[in-house]
């Protein structure tokens, strides 16, 4: 890829952020640190919301759009770092998967063992977790895995 290429490629993707962020905007809905990614009409969408129906309201407007064929929704909802949040592993007798991203089709990047506990990290807006296990591995998990200790 040429100079010219990669300049013509960087103006269009600020040109479809700029159109994503105004579609979200008509919609009335904002998004910290928002980033999109485009690949052949599937967005991928990062950032953080105040809540569920935020979530819903900008994934909703971004399908909304020409060309988007469906939205991957990666938004976090709240950092839960500081409340310092220790969880329970509830699985029925297995070890719980630690995945890559939040859903079953990522990659697992590690097990915590049932009735260990882990520290959450962030909420995701589709009711998974990003957690910490007391031997560092990080990843998210479902949060209907979990329990309060």
């Amino acid at each position: 890829m040429g100079l010219f290429d990669e300049v013509t490629k960087a103006v269009e993707t600020q040109q479809q952020q700029n159109d994503y962020n105004a579609a979200l905007s008509t919609a009335g809905v904002s998004v910290e640190n928002l980033k999109v990614q485009d690949e052949n009409g599937i967005l991928t969408i990062i950032g953080t919301v105040p809540n569920m129906q935020t979530a819903e309201k900008a994934v909703a407007a971004l399908k909304s759009q020409p060309g988007v064929k469906d939205v991957v929704n990666l938004l976090e909802m709240e950092d839960l770092t500081a409340q310092n949040i220790k969880m329970k592993i509830a699985t029925k007798e297995s070890n719980l998967n630690i995945r890559k991203g939040p859903g079953t089709e990522y990659d697992i990047v590690g097990k915590a063992s049932h009735g260990s506990a882990v520290q959450l990290i962030k909420r995701m807006y589709n009711n998974w977790y990003y957690i910490r296990t007391d031997n560092g591995i990080e990843g998210f998990c479902a949060a209907n895995f979990l329990e309060q200790m």
